[in-house]
């Protein structure tokens, strides 16, 4: 088997020099989306409501002039969350206030945490061994020093003041710039989709327009969708928490609502907060497990069952690239990152589908198989996953029926295996899993084929069973075509014809039934030379395969084919070419001429 090429080094070293490059640019924009985190941090919050907020300035438009719609939908928008913010704050004031009333609670609940920790209990038990672990770790040092003594002078109402505003001064400077950008994207976003064609795409004007239509179209929806389920989440936390007599129900449900915009780890954040008010105010030790509960079924629910129910396919990302994405925008940027993680890994998958250079991307954050089912199946008899392998070959049936599931699948499987064979690529052990693990598989699609219902048979191949032929698949040069000749012999019983497989020099597996026609069918993944068709003839009528024999090739253009042959017709008089569903018929049209063939001759002696 061969494990490197080198017969073209000049290739590889162009191949290395690509890899270097795209690894050395990766690593530049991490750097820069780190350092320059304070510009552009503002410019993805403004972009990520312009996305939301277009919509609305679309609908606004139609009755005033854009720069008034602009202003109006900005504004209703600041009022609206400035209001969220102001009762927000107001809940949490008086929250804090409460609490002192709960002191009680808070008291004899310290009571019994702390007596499960006398009388020698576990709790006990466990706290003495930790702490007498840290004595013996230990180390002796001299006097401890004198403490230092501070002296600090008094300060003045101006740097009182000062020390107070300056950490609000950051956050709120980021939303200034935000809203300022948000008013002027919305103001010239025709004009800016324009400029982006003109500078990605003045080439390809309808494919960089369809990107960009695609971009808005994802992120939109997902944005609408999120807000939608998220609102509803809200809705349903202050439901129960109101039904269990939280007080400030209100103050958590729009907690639980707005944390949810973090992905994964959002729902969980919210119910924080609530369950320790819970423990405090409660005299028991009942509610605070039913206000997790709730909040933590409320969002299994939600993510489970109503989401994938609403969002249907509108990302195309895998969950492993959004837990990934979100652990990489939140380590650059904090939790403005954790939030804006869903729309930009969106962005970076439309580049992929629409920009051929980055066409990696959609391999790793798209959805949709990186295989073809074929391929599939082969990796996994490779490496001898019977059982996965038998389920995407049924999934494939399931999709495209009996005859070009299988031929997409398991036919499609046997040339690329046998065109890798060719070129030495497998070794030994490999393609005795494949030809082993192909007949597993059929077993198990038979086995599923007992509780379906079969295709209504092609004509030719009901005159093959009304004429009695008994079809004997066996396969050509290698081991790869012994698997072709079992999926062969597969796809004629599926066809309620009689048809048995066996490898090369095994002994014919039975006797032909009495009054049946015996038609020998010498299979083949890719095209054989004309030396080879005499071969393995002649080395059948050797065995004892007496009888009529056919040559079947199983061609996709996957291997290439010889000009001599056609593809659904002989190459040589006694050569088949085609797909699976194809040789069928033809085998099923051949048997059937030659019974009636015999019954002349039979007729005229």
């Amino acid at each position: 088997m061969k494990i490197l090429d080198l017969a073209n080094p000049e290739r590889g070293d162009a191949r290395l020099v690509r890899t270097a490059a795209v690894t050395f640019i990766a690593a530049a924009a991490i750097v820069a989306l780190y350092f320059g985190q304070e510009v552009l941090i503002p410019v993805a919050i403004a972009m990520l409501f312009a996305f939301i907020l277009g919509p609305a300035v679309s609908a606004v438009r139609r009755l005033l002039p854009l720069p008034l719609a602009v202003a109006l939908v900005v504004l209703g928008a600041l009022v609206v969350a400035g209001l969220v913010t102001v009762l927000v704050m107001t809940q949490l004031a008086e929250v804090a206030g409460s609490l002192t009333g709960y002191q009680a609670n808070l008291h004899q609940k310290i009571q019994d945490i702390r007596g499960l920790s006398e009388g020698g209990g576990a709790l006990s038990r466990f706290v003495s061994m930790v702490a007498s672990l840290a004595r013996d770790l230990e180390v002796t040092t001299g006097p401890a020093a004198a403490p230092a003594v501070q002296v600090q002078s008094g300060g003045s109402s101006f740097a009182s003041v000062a020390a107070f505003v300056a950490p609000l001064m950051h956050p709120l400077l980021t939303i200034g710039i935000a809203v300022i950008l948000v008013v002027f994207i919305l103001l010239d976003r025709d004009h800016l989709s324009d400029q982006f064609v003109r500078l990605f795409g003045a080439s390809d004007v309808h494919a960089t327009s369809e990107a960009i239509g695609d971009a808005a179209a994802r992120v939109g929806r997902v944005l609408a969708l999120q807000l939608m389920t998220n609102f509803g989440f809200a809705v349903v936390v202050f439901g129960g928490l109101f039904a269990l007599g939280m007080p400030n129900a209100l103050l958590w449900g729009l907690l639980a609502g707005g944390l949810r915009f973090v992905p994964y780890v959002g729902a969980a954040l919210a119910a924080v907060l609530p369950t320790l008010i819970a423990f405090a105010i409660a005299p028991g030790w009942l509610q605070p497990f039913l206000v997790l509960g709730w909040i933590v079924g409320s969002d299994i629910v939600i993510g489970q069952i109503v989401e994938p129910l609403l969002f249907g396919e509108s990302t195309g990302i895998t969950p492993l690239a959004l837990i990934l994405s979100a652990i990489f925008w939140g380590t650059l940027w904090g939790p403005i990152g954790l939030l804006l993680s869903m729309p930009l890994t969106i962005c970076l998958l439309v580049l992929g589908t629409h920009v051929p250079h980055l066409g990696f991307l959609q391999i790793l954050l798209g959805d949709a198989p990186a295989l073809a089912p074929y391929q599939q199946i082969y990796r996994r008899l490779i490496r001898k996953a019977v059982a996965d392998a038998a389920a995407v070959a049924l999934a494939e049936i399931e999709e495209k029926g009996r005859e070009q599931g299988l031929d997409d699948g398991m036919g499609r499987m046997v040339v690329l295996a046998e065109a890798d064979r060719a070129q030495d690529r497998l070794s030994a052990a490999q393609i005795e899993a494949i030809v082993e693990g192909t007949d597993e598989v059929l077993e198990v699609i038979a086995e599923d084929a007992l509780d379906g219902d079969l295709p209504a048979p092609v004509t030719a191949e009901a005159a093959a069973r009304e004429a009695h032929v008994f079809f004997n698949c066996v396969g050509g040069r290698g081991q790869i075509d012994d698997a072709a000749a079992s999926v062969v012999a597969f796809a004629l019983r599926q066809a309620s014809l009689e048809a048995t497989s066996r490898h090369r020099g095994d002994k014919p597996a039975g006797e032909v039934p009495e009054g049946a026609v015996a038609i020998h069918l010498i299979c083949y993944a890719s095209h054989p030379s004309e030396s080879v068709r005499r071969y393995t003839r002649r080395k059948l009528t050797a065995g004892g395969g007496a009888g009529p024999a056919r040559h079947l090739v199983i061609d996709y253009d996957v291997a290439p084919a010889p000009s001599a042959s056609i593809a659904g017709a002989a190459g040589a008089r006694d050569t088949f070419a085609g797909d699976i569903a194809t040789l069928c018929r033809l085998a099923a049209q051949h048997a059937v001429s030659m019974s009636s063939g015999l019954a002349e001759g039979a007729l005229r002696a």
